[in-house]
This record gives structure tokens, sequence and C-alpha cells, in this order.
């Protein structure tokens, strides 16, 4: 897997894998914006988007336009990447080896230009009907990961561990703001972002080079460009004096222990390598020290895994528990950190890590939509995109800088969420 890079003009370029490993070929747009006050828009601008055009100006419409096109598939979302919200537009297309009739790929990249730019707009402002759908739409999906304790545990410990700092702010933004969107707003928003965010356009198929830079900068002068808005640098984040323990409390039936960490190292760094080795090593795998001790040998926890976030800098350990284990699960969460800042592990587990990672890495290739986030992501956080590369110098690690990095881990945020109790939730 080896995506080429074709810069296309300022803050816009082409990645093309062409292979032929795929009988398809994927399409994503993807926007870089700051991670703000206007997440919530930003989530809710893609749904409202992707539901027609002028040409096609009902849903039923162009999902039969898609149909026609051998099956194409067009859909948009975000997600967040550091203090980033990355809005994507996808596109997969069948190649046309595998057809009888004409290529469906310029008709669907016309499709995807019109979805990016020509919406059916109603008084200045997008659909109406189509903003109240998909606002509640989006409020249904925010008010799930309420729902869902695991997902939710997560989302708390980031607001209180980076509390004032974008990186605070959930990927599909506040619940509180989606009534205050109009459609005249939302298309204002979507005009500034649209024309002024760096933009990569990645492309997976048995392509040519000049065929897809073609394509590309077609796609590209339909969005056209105005001012370019810089990516944002990410906010410095240094844990506090003294950890902080938020303690809240739910009728939920098993409780959520989430721990959060600051880091010496952060994804750019040359040193990074050793923390993730370190992060396999104590729960980011099955075979893991979290998994392995909390879980299956002093049964103190449903699952325990511990999570990297490199652009941040920061790395979380995520449990689900009875309520009566939280000290002493918190307790040996630590006592296994100690462990491998002592460097007390084996080498099988050194071993046993680097596979783990390799096969991660090796599997990202298994499809194109994964492939692209994965390029993308490790460019966006300065860090290498060779896979050979990426596990040689997983493999040249030595024990004492995993050590050492776990030695630069700094407890910063404990947050626990009670099934014991019912009542509202409350810091101490």
């Amino acid at each position: 897997m080896a995506f080429i890079e074709t810069p296309l003009q300022p803050g816009a370029s082409l990645f093309l894998w062409s292979t032929s490993k795929f009988k398809t070929t994927t399409v994503r747009v993807l926007l870089r914006m700051p991670l703000d006050d206007g997440a919530s828009a930003g989530a809710l601008l893609p749904m409202v988007l992707q539901r027609g055009t002028r040409s096609l100006p009902q849903t039923i419409l162009l999902s039969r336009r898609l149909d026609m096109l051998y099956g194409a598939e067009l859909r948009a979302d975000v997600l967040k990447l550091g203090e980033e919200q990355i809005t994507i537009f996808h596109l997969e297309v069948a190649h046309s080896a595998y057809l009888t009739g004409e290529d469906p790929l310029p008709e669907a990249l016309t499709l995807l230009g019109d979805v990016l730019t020509e919406p059916p707009l109603e008084d200045g402002g997008l659909r109406a009907e189509w903003v109240s759908q998909e606002r509640e739409n989006l409020r249904r999906r925010i008010q799930g990961i309420y729902s869902d304790k695991a997902h939710y545990a997560q989302l708390r410990l980031v607001e209180a561990m980076c509390s004032g700092e974008p990186y605070a702010i959930p990927r599909l933004g506040a619940l509180g703001d989606l009534d205050r969107h109009t459609s005249e707003g939302l298309w204002h928003h979507w005009q500034e972002t649209l024309l002024r965010a760096p933009i990569a356009i990645y492309m997976v198929g048995a392509l040519e080079p000049a065929a897809a830079e073609d394509h590309a900068r077609r796609l590209l002068a339909r969005i056209g460009r105005r001012e370019l808005r810089p990516t944002a640098a990410v906010t410095p984040h240094a844990a506090p004096a003294r950890p902080r323990d938020v303690h809240e409390r739910q009728p939920i039936a098993q409780g959520k222990l989430a721990i959060g960490f600051t880091t010496s190292l952060h994804a750019s760094d040359p040193g990074y390598p050793a923390l993730a080795m370190m992060n396999g090593i104590y729960g980011g795998f099955s075979h893991s020290r979290l998994f392995q001790e909390v879980r299956e040998h002093h049964s103190l926890a449903y699952y325990a895994q511990s999570q990297i976030d490199g652009v941040k800098g920061l790395l979380f350990v995520h449990l689900g528990i009875a309520s009566p284990n939280r000290q002493a699960a918190q307790d040996l969460v630590l006592q296994q950190l100690e462990t491998v800042r002592r460097g007390e592990f084996r080498p099988q587990e050194a071993e046993d890590t680097l596979k783990g990672i390799a096969t991660q890495i090796e599997q990202s290739a298994d499809a194109p939509s994964e492939a692209i986030m994965t390029d993308f992501e490790l460019r966006a956080a300065g860090r290498p995109t060779d896979p050979e590369r990426r596990i040689a110098a997983l493999a040249a690690v030595q024990a004492e800088e995993i050590a050492e990095a776990a030695r630069g881990l700094t407890l910063d945020t404990v947050y626990f969420l009670d099934g014991e109790g019912d009542g509202d939730g409350d810091a101490d």
C-alpha cells in the first residue's frame, strides 16, 4: 500500500493508490476544519448535503441515480482528529473492467461534485425540511452516545481532562447547540468551510496517475477556492498539579472507570514507536497487562484496555467494573503501569505486541476506506506512512525505551461513572 501525493494547489492534494487489488474505485474527499463551537454545524451539514442536489432535489432521485451507476455508494460523515473536525465525502463505484457498460466513474464524480456544491436552496438557505429532519437525526445520534455508557465515560473523561481546550469538544458537537442552526446559517457556514478548508482527495483503484489527477482537478475546480484557512496547531496540554477525580452517579448496571494520562511523546516525535510498543504491552491487546491482570487474573473488570491519541499526546485507560471494585481496579491499573516503568515485562510480551501492531498495519491495506484513513491520519500526525518503515521502527525499539516511554506518563484525570447510585453527577 503506497499513496502517491500530487499537490494540486495550496492546501489541496491528490493521494492516489493505483492498484488492481479491488473491484471498485473509491474516492474520498476530506476537509480539515478546526474543532470549535461550530462542530455541531459541521456534523449537520454533510448529513443535509447528501440528501440531494439541484438537479436531483429529492433523496429518492439521488438514490435512483446511484443505482443506475451500478449501485454506486455515496455517503458523508465527520470524524475527530486531534483538535480538528474532518468532514468526509465517500464515493465508491464498480470498476469498469468488471462491467459491460460505460465506466460509471466520470458520472459518479460529477454527482459527487453536485453534492458538494449544488444543493437545492430555498430562500437563501438549505432546504428547511431537510435541515429539520437531519437535525433530529443528529440529535438521536448524540443521544445514542449518551446511552452507550462506555462511550459516554470516554467523552466525560475528555471533557474533564481537557476543559477549555478544543480537544474537549465531541466530534458531533454539543446537543444544546442544534436548535440554533438555521437553514441560512448552515449554508453560510458550509460556504465558508468548504471554500477555505484544506482538502485531501484520495483515490484507490486501477487508475492511471494522469487520469486520476485529471479527475481530481475537475472536482477541485467544481468546489472553487478562496482564502485558505490554515490548519490549527494542537493546544498544548499539561497535567494538573494533582490528578483530578470526577465521580458521577447514574442508575446503571455496570460502573465505568476511565483514566487519562499525559505522555511525553507525540506522534511526530522520533521516540513515538516506543510509546506505541509500551501501550501494546500495557493495555492495547488481549495479551496486555490490563487485560491479563485486571480482567483475567483478578476478575476486577469486564473489559480493560488502553489507547493513545498521539496527535494530542494523551493515553486513556477504559474499564467496565462492578462499582464496589472501583478502588481495587484503579490501584491495579496504576500498579501495572509501574511494572512497565521498571521494565518488568517479558521479551515475549514485546514480541506479541510487535506482531499485533504489524498485523493491524498489514490489515489496514485490506479495505480501501481503512487504507485511506490510515494514510490520512498518519500524514496529519506527521508520522511515516510506509508500512515496512513503520514496522521496522517498532522492531528497533529496545526494552529500556519502552520503560522510558512508560515513565513519561503522568496521571491527569480519573473519571468514575458509578453504577450504584441514582443521583446527579458531581466532581470531587
